[in-house]
């Protein structure tokens, strides 16, 4: 089920990329590939850790003295909700007005129109 807590700020999405691509990952791990980009210092990273897991966005396993985190929401969920967000925002909660825009404003190449029209006959197929 998708709720307004899988709408993920933009430094979680750095977080759950990490995760979702290997999981679990440790604090340590995180920090080092964190640090690379975007830049973060350690503190920082804690505290996303911490933020995230009281969201109920991560939850970790304590194996020795290391915590493992995991994802507590799957990508897909959390695209949804994004996509939900966005239309709701900047469309008045219409696809339809979100996708005419698109082609008004000549942002659609032809390669991603012939797989929208693949994605609405699957659609269609599947009513």
């Amino acid at each position: 089920m998708v709720n307004d807590n899988h709408i993920l700020g933009k430094s979680e999405w750095h977080i759950m990329e990490k995760l979702w691509e290997t999981a679990p990952r440790t604090y340590v791990q995180l920090c080092h590939e964190l640090k690379e980009n975007p830049g973060w210092s350690r503190s920082t990273v804690q505290t996303m850790l911490a933020r995230m897991t009281e969201k109920g966005l991560l939850r970790y396993e304590v194996v020795g003295r290391a915590k493992h985190y995991y994802p507590n929401v799957a990508r897909d969920d959390a695209a949804i909700a994004e996509t939900r967000s966005l239309l709701a925002r900047a469309f008045d909660g219409s696809a339809s007005l979100m996708m005419s825009t698109l082609v008004r404003k000549k942002q659609l190449t032809k390669e991603e129109i012939d797989e929208l029209y693949t994605i609405l006959q699957e659609a269609e197929e599947k009513k």
